[in-house]
């Protein structure tokens, strides 16, 4: 009668029944008691949880005093006794209980469980002076429990449960004051009191070097615990780290990489990779000596040449090493896993991961070079925020003139590939401008020598446009005229040979680009243009000029 009472004028209900702590202490008495019959507590605890769910209709001032009424009677510890009870409707109705209160408040859910955990102490220390094992059964331990052995093929309830937990263990929600903070209080408790409940079917399913048990409802299960766990590794602190680097946790979880069941082995890899993505040297050193990406390669080759999302988050993984310049990682890879991983060329990213590994080991074998690099590197101008590579940086800096004609271009990635063949880079770079300046005053003492030479060929232009060169007017050598040999930036005016031997046009291709071709003057440019000559180098005048 109560119960239809409160679904015909629930206001009225509720105001009742809040005044009437009499009640409410013989409702949690009654479902508490062992001696209630087990469909008379069915009723009792559909009733509250009813009662429960009708609160939400309420103005929060109303469902605020309720809350706190219900806590006051003794909700929670009715809750507990409730959930470890055999009848699988009351479990589930209890549940649900359990999740109304939590999201309505789960600091009063973390303080009541803070409270057993301290009493639950203090009472084991008298029973160990007395030589008597108590085992400790807490609230959220339990809950832990039936999420673990949740009977359901689709593991509905340990869902429904494992988001009940990741809002009780979520920063994000507790409260912080001048006396003490939650969240250090909370977390402590957590990790001594409940972490190993939530781990265990984990560490007992990854003792060999595969899991034990890899069927499709175990697999589901230990990928709520790994989504669980993740949720830990992003934003818990130094508590998730000391217990995955104690327990070795990274190494158990890898072994799941082995399953056959594709989300699990993906749920162990986003494990790792969340890891990673903290760039921690704690856990970096962690990870390297125990060799940990081990089972991350073994799972990339078994994968084979397939493109799925396996191949695709593994790749992922390294390729962070590789942008964000992990270098103990990067390091790690290549020195223990660069034979398995040299033959894939289908992406760069192993590569690349291996001229990082050459670029740090430079820099340790020429710690000057790396601070000289550093220097030309703070007073350089940039067009943009994009950090180059040390070697592209000196590669794109070396003028055109300082490249022979005819050479072939060479990617920075090719310049470090034999230390022993190559000198340091700043010392060949000034030999080679002096030897480049030196060339170019002989070539140009030798054009100036040998005079005027009427070129034989002709050269043809795009559009349509073409302009002989077999003849050569008086009127066409005034220098500085638009047919001039000194205004190399007219197309199809006549001119001399350029610094090859040969008396052909040189056009030198350079990354893609073809170059421009060099004039040098005719006798009576020299007088004017001896000066200038002597200090500019041709292929900077012709540019200069065009």
């Amino acid at each position: 009668s109560l119960l239809l009472e409160s679904k015909i004028n629930p206001n009225t209900a509720y105001q009742k029944q809040q005044e009437d702590e009499k009640f409410l202490t013989d409702l949690f008495a009654q479902l508490t008691d062992e001696a209630t019959d087990e469909e008379k507590r069915q009723e009792l605890v559909n009733f509250l949880k009813e009662f429960c769910a009708f609160s939400q209709t309420l103005q929060p001032q109303n469902r605020d005093a309720f809350f706190k009424t219900l806590s006051n009677m003794g909700i929670l510890p009715a809750l507990e006794v409730i959930l470890g009870m055999d009848d699988t409707q009351v479990r589930s109705a209890a549940t649900d209980i359990f999740s109304y209160l939590v999201e309505y408040n789960p600091s009063m859910v973390r303080e009541f469980v803070m409270q057993e955990a301290q009493q639950n102490d203090d009472v084991s220390k008298k029973l160990t002076e007395q030589k008597i094992t108590n085992k400790d059964i807490l609230l959220i331990n339990l809950i832990i429990e039936h999420m673990i052995c949740d009977t359901d093929p689709e593991l509905g309830g340990a869902v429904q449960l494992m988001g009940l937990l990741r809002t009780l263990v979520d920063p994000e929600n507790m409260l912080a004051t001048a006396n003490k903070t939650e969240k250090t209080e909370f977390l402590g408790f957590f990790y001594k009191h409940c972490m190993h409940v939530l781990t265990a079917p984990l560490l007992a399913n990854t003792t060999e070097d595969k899991p034990s048990k890899d069927d499709f409802q175990t697999a589901q299960l230990l990928a709520l615990v790994l989504e669980l766990l993740t949720f830990c590794v992003e934003h818990h602190t130094y508590h998730i780290k000391n217990y995955i680097i104690n327990k070795d946790i990274l190494r158990r979880v890898l072994v799941l990489m082995a399953s056959k069941h594709a989300f699990l082995a993906l749920c162990a890899l986003r494990f790792k990779r969340k890891i990673i993505g903290l760039k921690d040297e704690f856990y970096n050193r962690y990870i390297m000596k125990s060799f940990l990406f081990e089972p991350v390669v073994k799972a990339f080759l078994n994968n084979g040449s397939r493109y799925n999302l396996m191949n695709s988050a593994i790749i992922e993984m390294f390729e962070f090493i590789r942008v964000e310049d992990i270098k103990s990682l990067t390091a790690h890879v290549i020195e223990n896993y660069w034979k398995a991983l040299e033959d894939v060329d289908y992406v760069q990213t192993f590569k690349g991961l291996k001229l990082r590994f050459e670029q740090q080991r430079e820099r340790q074998d020429n710690p000057k070079l790396d601070s000289m690099r550093s220097i030309l590197r703070n007073h350089r101008y940039r067009r943009d925020a994009r950090t180059l590579e040390d070697e592209e940086e000196m590669w794109f800096n070396t003028d055109e003139e300082d490249m022979e004609d005819g050479d072939a271009v060479v990617s920075p990635s090719d310049k470090t590939k034999n230390d022993d063949d190559i000198m340091d880079p700043i010392s060949k770079f000034m030999e080679r401008k002096k030897l480049k300046e030196s060339e170019e005053k002989e070539v140009l003492l030798k054009t100036n020598l040998s005079g005027r030479q009427s070129p034989s060929f002709k050269l043809s232009l795009s559009s349509g446009t073409k302009t002989s060169l077999t003849s050569q007017s008086p009127a066409a050598n005034l220098p500085g005229s638009p047919g001039s040999p000194g205004s190399p930036g007219s197309p199809g005016s006549p001119g001399s040979v350029p610094k090859s031997t040969s008396q052909t046009a040189a056009i030198t291709t350079k990354g893609g680009l073809v170059g421009l071709v060099d004039y040098p003057d005719d006798d009576e440019d020299d007088d004017e243009d001896e000066d200038k000559e002597d200090t500019v180098p041709l292929s900077k005048k012709a540019k200069f000029e065009s």
